[in-house]
Formats: C-alpha cells, sequence, structure tokens
C-alpha cells in the first residue's frame, strides 16, 4: 500500500492522540472478526457453505488488525525505519489481506446470487468440505498474485542496487500503468462483478415478486401439480358425498330409528368432505406461503448485500482514483494531501466494518454470539419458587 507520510511535524500530543485512535481501531477491527471466527467454532449451525466464504473474510479482516495498522503506525508516526525484511514481508502482508478482503467479498457475493437466483439446485447441491476449502485457497493465491511477484521482485532490485528510501513503498509505485494495471484487478474488476451479482438478485426477486402476486390472484389456474392433488381432494370428497347417499337411500322409510341414524351419518360424512377440502385448500396453498417467506429472506439478503456493496465502493474508490492519478507525476515531484492519507486508511476501515455488516446482522450469527456471551441463570430455590407460586 501507498502511504502519504506527512505525519513528520506534527506535535507529540498529536502523534500520540493519533497513535492511540490508530490503535483503538486496529483492537476493534481485531476483536470484531476474533467473533466471527469464534462464532464459527462454538456453533456447528453455522457450518453452512456461505458462511465459510464470511470465515475466509474475517480471517483476512483479522489479520489486518493485527499486521498491517499496528506496524503502520510507528512507521509513520514515529519515522521507524523498517529495514529491507521487514518492508518486504509487511508490503506483501498488507497486500495480500486487503486483496484477499476484497476478493472474498466478490465470492461471498456470487454466493448469495446463487442461492437466490438458482434456489433449487443451489439447496440440492451438495458441495463438499474440499471443495470449499479448495475455493478458499484460491482466493488467497489469486490475492497473492496480483501484487506478491512484483514486490518480491522490486524489493530484490532494492537489495542489488542498495537503494535505500526512508518510506516503505514497491518499487513498482513510480509506473503509472503498473499502478493502473493493479487497481483494476484489486477494485475495478471486483467491484464490477458485486455490483453485477447485486443487480442479478434484485432482478431476479422482482421477478419472483410478479409470480407471487400472479400466483395470488383469485382467478389462478394451478399448475398441473397442484390441479392433480385438487382433483384427488374433490374426487375423495365425492366419493364420501355419494357413500352416506347409498346409505341413506338403502334404509327403509318406514323405520325411523335407522332413517335417523342414516341422516346423523350422512350429516358426519358431509362434515368429514368439508374438513377435507379445507385440508387440501390448505395443502395447495402452503408451497405459495413457503414461497412468500422465501421471498422475504431473499429480500433481507439482497439488501445486505447491496449494504456490503456500496460500503465497499466508498472504502476502496477513492485510494485507486488517488492512486491513478498520482501515479501520472513523477516520483519526487508527487503532492502530499492529508485526503490522500485518509483514503488511504479507508481500506482498513472496511476490514474493521465488515463483521458489523452482514455476519453481526445475521440471525444464526446473533445466536452464536449469545451462546459466547452466555451467563448461565441461577437455579431458583426451591422453597423460594413456593413462596412465589
Amino acid at each position: 500500500m501507498l502511504g502519504a507520510n506527512i505525519t513528520g511535524n506534527l506535535p507529540l500530543a498529536t502523534k500520540i492522540s493519533l497513535a492511540f485512535l490508530m490503535s483503538l481501531i486496529a483492537f476493534a477491527t481485531m476483536l470484531g472478526n476474533a467473533l466471527v471466527i469464534l462464532a464459527f467454532v462454538v456453533d456447528k449451525n453455522l457450518r453452512h457453505r456461505s458462511n465459510y466464504f464470511f470465515l475466509n473474510l474475517a480471517i483476512s479482516d483479522f489479520f489486518v488488525g493485527v499486521i498491517s495498522i499496528p506496524l503502520y503506525i510507528p512507521h509513520s508516526l514515529f519515522n521507524w525505519s523498517f529495514g529491507s525484511e521487514i518492508c518486504a514481508f509487511w508490503l506483501i502482508t498488507d497486500y495480500l489481506l486487503c486483496t484477499a478482503s476484497v476478493y472474498n467479498v466478490v465470492l461471498i457475493t456470487y454466493d448469495r446470487y446463487q442461492s437466490v437466483s438458482n434456489a433449487m439446485s443451489y439447496r440440492a447441491q451438495r458441495t463438499g468440505i474440499l471443495k470449499i476449502v479448495t475455493q478458499m485457497v484460491v482466493v488467497w493465491i489469486l490475492a497473492f498474485l496480483v501484487n506478491g511477484p512484483m514486490i518480491l521482485a522490486s524489493e530484490a532490485w532494492k537489495n542489488k542496487t542498495t537503494a535505500t528510501t526512508e518510506e516503505c513503498e514497491p518499487g513498482f509505485v513510480s509506473e503509472w500503468y503498473i499502478l493502473a494495471f493493479t487497481t483494476l484487478l484489486e477494485f475495478l474488476t471486483p467491484a464490477v462483478l458485486v455490483a453485477y451479482f447485486n443487480v442479478q438478485i434484485y432482478w431476479s426477486l422482482w421477478k419472483r415478486g410478479n409470480l407471487s402476486r400472479h400466483l395470488s390472484y383469485p382467478g389462478f389456474i394451478p399448475t398441473s401439480r397442484d390441479s392433480g392433488s385438487s382433483s384427488r381432494c374433490r374426487q375423495a370428497a365425492s366419493t364420501s358425498l355419494q357413500a352416506s347417499a347409498v346409505s341413506l337411500h338403502s334404509d327403509r322409510p318406514g323405520r325411523k330409528i335407522s332413517l335417523l341414524v342414516s341422516f346423523r351419518s350422512h350429516m358426519n360424512s358431509s362434515s368429514g368432505a368439508s374438513k377435507l377440502g379445507s385440508l387440501c385448500h390448505a395443502g395447495s396453498m402452503a408451497p405459495y406461503q413457503r414461497e412468500h417467506l422465501e421471498l422475504l429472506r431473499a429480500r433481507k439478503l439482497a439488501k445486505s448485500l447491496a449494504i456490503l456493496l456500496v460500503v465497499f465502493t466508498i472504502c476502496w474508490a477513492p485510494y485507486s482514483l488517488f492512486t491513478i492519478v498520482l501515479s501520472t507525476y513523477p516520483p519526487k515531484k508527487r503532492p502530499r494531501s492529508v485526503w490522500y492519507t485518509i483514503t488511504f486508511w479507508l481500506q482498513w476501515f472496511n476490514s474493521f466494518v465488515n463483521p458489523f455488516l452482514y455476519p453481526l446482522c445475521h440471525k444464526r450469527f446473533q445466536k452464536a454470539f449469545w451462546k459466547i456471551f452466555r451467563v448461565k441463570k441461577k437455579p431458583v430455590p426451591l422453597q423460594n419458587r413456593s413462596i412465589s407460586s
């Protein structure tokens, strides 16, 4: 990551205050993502395919709070020189973690798109743990390939030429086309993919909403499966009515007791047929109710993903634009701006916000957090129970 070190002339008290604030952000980032990881370990009900991808996102964001931010604080505020080894480690780790966080957001959005657009096949598909872990590992490999080889090559070139700088920056920052290419891979392409999947989700929900309203019309003609079940119900009801009618006509008219019994049996069979008809009607309406509930759940999911996209764009777009603009300047003539430092920190702020955007708002994760922090109530003594009763 590029960082504009403009804090050298600040008073010591201001530097200490900034260091304390940055440390709080690092601790909150670490704590929030650690809760997501711990919830996944504690609650076995969370071990669903989509939640594994949230676990992968939490792991990358967790190490942002453990490695990236704590090492950057003394370097940027107190001019601590990293050295070639620590600088290379920090650069590779920071680029890897932030890019992996972005790619995990893309993977989560794609998985949710599959669950909404292809709900039946998504549920029927039994994805093994090996395939899920493979997808998680592929995210880390792709994140490393975006910047890792170039950072290693630039650091090796620095060591050969004994070129040292006070700031820890990758050697390719002076090449605007390389920065434009990495920005395309780190932000533009993921943002387009996430936006595309969100649009497809809302389009699918709009079509399902129209279909649900069409099915709820009074003049709706049921499908072949529903009509088959309805015809079977009608056939059973008519059979019971015919049986009662036969028993009624078979009685001798001269016997009042037999006629009364037949009349009662006829009434019981009629009520049974009406109950059977009502049950059949409820059975035919059950699929529509399930579809309505699924539609509500999918809409709630789409809103969460939309918030995830908006926050992701706000946190990453300013830095990407600043990087492309500053890359057009010569390395020694680049303007220093506090706004560039703010956009630099916005990327790490995204790692702080991610645990609160979806997992902490998810009911299953909330139940898991309740299990973590739950304090068992002391049993009420028997005497107190009797007194209170």
